[in-house]
């Protein structure tokens, strides 16, 4: 009887077993052939593209100008370096940006530092033409007599993008096949690993985001507006003619900047990048006594030129190495003076040729 009972139940699972099996095979049946592998294969593609848009780069760059003679000699070096941490809607960086001077009189050696720039700067996405940011930044310039100048201050930006170059098409394309690959796995409820899990959640979100962050990187132009409001604390130090210096009280003032800015992408690997600041003053006064004695506007502009050529192809130890063109222009109303006695520059041009790394 025993035995009678076991055969039963054994002849049940058999059945049972053999319709699961069935099933399952027709919706197997039902797949395309190579949705499974495009899904894969196309994960591989996207999980790369992301790693790249949200990568942690440090780039370092130098460029050098000497000459000598046979009782003087000069060295001139510009470096820079910068950590940055991109990630759709946010961008986090940290630049450092120096020119050293070492002057041999044949007397005495003398070192200087001419301009330094420290700038921690986050930003945030708000909309596709909208974003908010935020910055600290210590600067020092010998030739405008500043001998420390703090910065800090919070703003938003309008930007605009007109067309993307041709691996920025192609990379935007690859990203709504593959949204549209992962749209035909989930309505074929597909089962499988990790990846293939990993592939079907990318939905139309995602790829939202993604091609978003890519036309902002590849845009063959993108022009923005951007509106800040800042303090500004100062401390000059000015050299008089008998050879000293004098320092001159700090001073904290509050300005709006506005920083219309363009990018240039005419073909690939090559950049031009231009953005000026206009910083005028706000909440006090907005004109001052200038040395000549007159009474002035209190407005500074800092305009920024950068050509950058990148490789076409890049060294195993590098993302990518480029050639810079870098161009500054810093002005200055009503720079600091002595009463009656000097008044520091109240422009400076500063023209560098560099090469940078990517890493």
């Amino acid at each position: 009887m025993r035995y009678r009972c076991f055969s039963k139940a054994a002849r049940v699972a058999s059945v049972i077993l053999i319709v699961a099996l069935v099933l399952v095979s027709s919706a197997r049946a039902g797949e395309d052939p190579d949705l499974r592998k495009n899904l894969l294969s196309g994960w591989k593609m996207w999980r790369d593209m992301l790693a790249d848009l949200n990568a942690l780069t440090f780039t370092v760059g130098a460029g050098y100008f000497g000459d000598a003679s046979s009782t003087r000699e000069l060295n001139k070096l510009d470096i820079n370096a910068a950590v940055a941490k991109s990630g759709y809607p946010n961008d986090l960086k940290f630049e450092f940006a120096s020119s050293i001077q070492l002057k041999n009189s044949g007397v005495k050696t003398d070192y200087l530092e001419n301009v330094t720039t420290l700038l921690l700067s986050y930003e945030h996405l708000l909309t596709p033409f909208f974003k908010a940011y935020g910055f600290v930044e210590r600067f020092t310039d010998t030739y405008l007599s500043i001998q420390q100048r703090y910065e800090t201050g919070v703003g938003v930006k309008a930007e605009f993008e007109i067309g993307v170059t041709e691996t920025g098409r192609k990379k935007i394309k690859d990203a709504i096949e593959f949204g549209k690959t992962a749209a035909e796995g989930r309505a074929q409820n597909m089962e499988g690993g990790e990846d293939l899990t990993s592939a079907l959640a990318v939905d139309e979100d995602h790829v939202r985001d993604t091609v978003i962050a890519l036309k902002k990187r590849y845009a063959f132009l993108a022009m923005g507006l951007a509106c800040t409001t800042l303090v500004e604390i100062e401390r000059s130090s000015i050299d008089l003619p008998n050879g000293s210096s004098q320092l001159i009280d700090p001073r904290r003032r509050f300005r709006v900047a506005l920083r219309p800015s363009l990018i240039l992408r005419p073909s690939e690997g090559l950049s031009i990048k231009w953005q000026t600041y206009f910083k005028l003053p706000a909440f006090g006064p907005t004109h001052a006594i200038a040395f000549d004695g007159t009474l002035r506007y209190d407005m500074r502009t800092d305009t920024f030129v950068t050509i950058k050529y990148d490789l076409p192809k890049s060294p195993a130890w590098a993302r990518r190495v480029s050639l810079l063109i870098d161009y500054k222009y810093y002005f200055d109303n009503i720079p600091p003076f002595v009463p009656r006695v000097i008044s520091a520059a109240s422009q400076h041009n500063s023209l560098a040729f560099k090469i940078q790394a990517e890493f």
